[in-house]
């Protein structure tokens, strides 16, 4: 049997999270269609010009860059001059790392433990939605994550079908959409 988490370099993981957030190459086809707005201090055409991942605003409007990072000003390194693609991976195994911690703490706060050890399915959905809305974020999913503890556990009361209609029954949905929908089958697909 299956034991533990994931770890924040897990391929499905990543994969899933590349996939939402889109790779350089997508990104730079956003912006070059422009359905992807170039954060201003940033010259995107000379970031692109030289194979760096610039700084486009994500659908809130917020300065991102590499997979998905929001800017804070806490960088250590100019981010609107553009970061290479080693940055941009080591960036991302980081948050990762952080959220997957972050899920593990709302897990255990919502009497998850010991049951989801070795639930890699529900593991990755935790830790992603954490990525994608931070851990206070998800803590608002008061109905979501009873839903899912109740799935996960075992109990009876709930099924993942019904942890994943609640957590579609969101502002998250409305905002990210397919993603939404795509991370959510995962879990549907644990009811069998």
């Amino acid at each position: 049997m299956e034991t533990g988490w994931i770890n924040s370099d897990d391929s499905e993981l990543l994969n899933s999270v590349m996939r939402h957030e889109g790779t350089k190459e997508v990104i730079y086809a956003r912006i070059r269609s422009g359905r992807l707005p170039v954060a201003p201090g940033c010259d995107a055409e000379a970031c692109m010009a030289t194979g760096l991942w610039p700084v486009y605003l994500d659908s809130k409007g917020y300065p991102t860059n590499g997979v998905g990072h929001l800017i804070t000003g806490n960088e250590h390194y100019d981010p609107y001059a553009g970061i290479t693609d080693q940055q941009a991976m080591q960036q991302l195994a980081e948050e990762l790392q952080e959220h997957m911690l972050n899920a593990q703490s709302i897990a255990e706060m919502k009497g998850m433990e010991p049951a989801i050890d070795g639930n890699y399915v529900v593991q990755r959905f935790m830790t992603e939605l954490c990525f994608n809305i931070g851990k206070a974020g998800y803590l608002n999913f008061r109905n979501g994550l009873k839903k899912l503890a109740s799935a996960v556990n075992g109990d009876g009361n709930y099924s993942y079908n019904n942890a994943a209609d609640e957590h579609l029954d969101s502002k998250w949905h409305k905002d990210v959409g397919s993603r939404a929908i795509e991370m959510c089958n995962t879990l549907r697909e644990l009811d069998g």
